[in-house]
């Protein structure tokens, strides 16, 4: 009897003697998500801030939409010139205004930002969405075809070519002119004009100049023979007065065999062109 006396007190007293639970423990599972506060902006919570607005920037514009469409048909906005259309962007741009910023402000206090730094935050996300945004229209507006002329007829490039001295225009018979750009996916053909040059020691041709850049390259393609390359000195819009008038003439800048690497010329009596622009005033 003393034996289970003794245990029942022993176990008594153990029960008695046993910490109580401390102050705040059953908010510790609310807690374990949200990171220990910091007294600084951390790179990641701004990486996370981006990402976050990424995500609120298409969650307000589809949302926005929604209920711009659906607001727009509750209040029977007329859909006449796009009325309807224009409300449903206004309420998707509200939206985006609000849930976006929500959304960063919630990730930066998820990573533990807390008082002023919340705000510097926000405005530092915002400044890293904007440059991003640059940073793809310019991505997306450099590998845009660039019309030259958009609203009207192509420009043309008029050109005549000189041969060296001692050598005859009917050596250029059979030669190819063409236009080499970054931009076109293969080289522009020339064409030479039927009737005679109003020189009649040069031939006369003309090549369409399509796309906007500042790198052309006029070639003249001679059939089992060198080919002579001409770097064109001509801005990315040369559609202006000044270049409608006629060019000095000017020696090619390089010449190529076909499967060989363009070098320099070593000579100086070689073929020339000049050029000029002819378009419609826009």
């Amino acid at each position: 009897m003393e034996l289970f006396g003794s245990h029942f007190r022993g176990h008594k007293n153990a029960s008695t003697n046993r910490p109580s639970p401390e102050p705040g423990s059953g908010e510790f599972a609310l807690t374990t998500l949200v990171q220990p506060v910091t007294k600084k902006l951390s790179v990641s919570a701004i990486l996370f801030g981006i990402l976050a607005g990424i995500i609120g920037i298409a969650a307000g514009l589809f949302l926005g939409f929604a209920l711009g469409a659906a607001l727009a048909a509750a209040f029977h906005v007329s859909t006449f010139e796009g009325e309807a259309g224009y409300f449903a962007a206004a309420i998707a741009l509200l939206v985006t205004c609000i849930v976006a910023p929500g959304l960063i402000l919630l990730a930066l206090y998820w990573r533990g930002t807390r008082g002023l730094w919340l705000f510097t935050g926000l405005i530092a996300v915002c400044l890293s969405l904007g440059l991003i945004a640059v940073s793809g229209f310019g991505i997306w507006y450099a590998g845009q075809p660039h019309v030259l002329n958009i609203n009207g007829p192509t420009p043309l490039l008029e050109f005549e070519v000189k041969p060296p001295a001692g050598q005859s225009v009917e050596n250029l018979a059979d030669v190819q002119p063409e236009l080499d750009t970054p931009r076109n996916r293969m080289p522009m053909p020339g064409y030479w004009h039927t009737e005679a040059a109003e020189n009649p020691g040069v031939r006369a041709g003309y090549v369409e100049l399509y796309f906007r850049t500042s790198q052309r390259l006029f070639v003249l393609k001679f059939p089992g023979d060198t080919d002579r390359i001409f770097r064109l000195k001509l801005p990315a819009n040369p559609m202006r007065a000044k270049y409608r008038a006629w060019s000095n003439w000017q020696n090619p800048d390089f010449v190529a065999k076909g499967g060989e690497q363009p070098s320099h010329p070593s000579g100086r009596n070689e073929y020339q062109i000049r050029y000029k622009m002819d378009y419609q005033d826009r």
